[in-house]
């Protein structure tokens, strides 16, 4: 007797009361296979990473900080074309800007690179970009990484339940070496190089950008470093642009009060979300209800903070004091919207989110990244009420999805960064 005999027989051997539940199974795990493989094979959803770009340019120029960490470097990218070689020597009194951009979760740095110089040669043309800016993009890599090479820093790979280790976040580089470095602190060290009065006398001003992870350390550097009030003092204004970020750092345990479930028409509507003024609440709601313990731990708030820098610089009650005083843009692509998850069956296309955070301390702050970003941004002035210092604002970039290369040549992002224009 063969196996399909064996089996119709074992089927024939069945109570007739079985055989309609073990067939409505079979039907319900048919249709939920169908239905993964229609959501794989539908075309992708064009909104989604949406926006012009180039971010082809020169292979990038390698230099290195020096960090005093085991003898480990942190690499930095330098444009190809610009007047400035290396960060560490010669003199360019011409150079009145720096800028600085940090990679995503891809840690493709040089990529970043690419986008924030063709963006800003489009925007004030070659000549005035290579003699009055310096644009560096810091590396943080992994050991495994193709890029990466002996004697540089690395981080280790660090999952959300070790922010102590993990780059986004402020966490040490590797274990692996003898001594260890924040990523927070390794920012200290860019944001030093380029005010070397040595090799950038005249230097006043740094714009410091990240998209999506980039976008978390941003927030989150802008939050607890205490070296914007020391360069403050010697004449160098610091400008974050954070931008599309999974998720952000809360000042406090208040959030948006969110709708318990979404639907079609509901969920992520640019235009509702633009519009819409929250509501702030003690606690998560819609998904985000379910972790009332964790949802304001850090990285999502400043409960239990366990990254060594934000000791040191103070922890959560000096950070709140000082980000008061930073200047910070929210970036948010109108087209930021998609989450693979909850809006699976609303259109044709299949959408990407590129990893948005999916866990409930995420859903706490909306239902994609432009909510959040939306809502946390009105959570920064509820929470400082009408304090004439704060200098914070909302940017939002018409018609780009999560894709930091257009973000950054984006003529609003631009504008924001450098002013009008000059070029006709």
């Amino acid at each position: 007797m063969n196996l399909r005999q064996i089996q119709s027989l074992e089927w024939a051997r069945r109570p007739c009361s079985q055989k309609p539940r073990l067939l409505l199974l079979a039907i319900t795990a048919a249709f939920i296979l169908t239905l993964q493989i229609y959501v794989h094979m539908r075309p992708a959803c064009s909104w989604c990473r949406a926006g012009q770009c180039d971010n082809v340019c020169e292979f990038p120029i390698r230099d290195h900080i020096s960090l005093g960490v085991d003898d480990a470097e942190l690499p930095v990218w330098l444009p190809a074309d610009s007047d400035v070689t290396t960060l560490s020597a010669g003199e360019y009194p011409d150079v009145l800007t720096a800028v600085i951009l940090m990679h995503g979760t891809k840690r493709n740095g040089k990529d970043y690179l690419c986008s924030m110089w063709n963006g800003l040669v489009k925007h004030v043309g070659l000549e005035h970009a290579r003699s009055h800016f310096v644009v560096v993009a810091p590396q943080m890599f992994r050991r495994s990484d193709a890029l990466w090479r002996p004697g540089e820093l690395f981080w280790d790979k660090a999952g959300n339940a070790n922010p102590t280790r993990n780059w986004k976040w402020g966490g040490n580089s590797t274990a692996q070496l003898a001594q260890s470095i924040s990523s927070f602190e390794a920012l200290d060290r860019v944001l030093f190089a380029v005010h070397n009065r040595l090799v950038f006398p005249n230097v006043n001003r740094i714009v410091l950008g990240g998209h999506s992870a980039g976008g978390q350390i941003v927030q989150r550097y802008a939050l607890f470093n205490d070296v914007d009030e020391q360069l403050q003092h010697n004449g160098v204004q610091i400008d974050y642009f954070p931008a599309n970020p999974s998720s952000w750092t809360y000042l406090d345990e208040y959030r948006p009060v969110l709708a318990p479930s979404v639907t079609c028409s509901s969920i992520c509507v640019n235009t509702s979300v633009s519009q819409h003024k929250y509501e702030f609440a003690r606690g998560g709601s819609g998904t985000g209800a379910t972790c009332p313990a964790t949802y304001n731990d850090y990285r999502y708030g400043l409960q239990g903070v366990v990254v060594p820098y934000i000791s040191r610089t103070g922890g959560a009650e000096r950070a709140r004091s000082r980000y008061l005083h930073r200047n910070v843009t929210y970036v948010s692509g109108s087209s930021d919207v998609c989450n693979n998850r909850q809006d699976t069956t609303c259109h044709e296309c299949a959408q990407d989110d590129a990893d948005l955070d999916h866990t409930c301390e995420g859903y706490a702050q909306g239902w994609c990244r432009m909510e959040r970003a939306h809502a946390f941004a009105q959570s920064v002035r509820r929470h400082y009420g009408n304090d004439p210092a704060l200098q914070h604002s909302l940017l939002e970039v018409p018609g780009v999805g999560h894709n930091g290369c257009a973000v950054f040549q984006s003529k609003e992002v631009l504008t924001a960064m450098f002013g009008p224009t000059t070029i006709s």
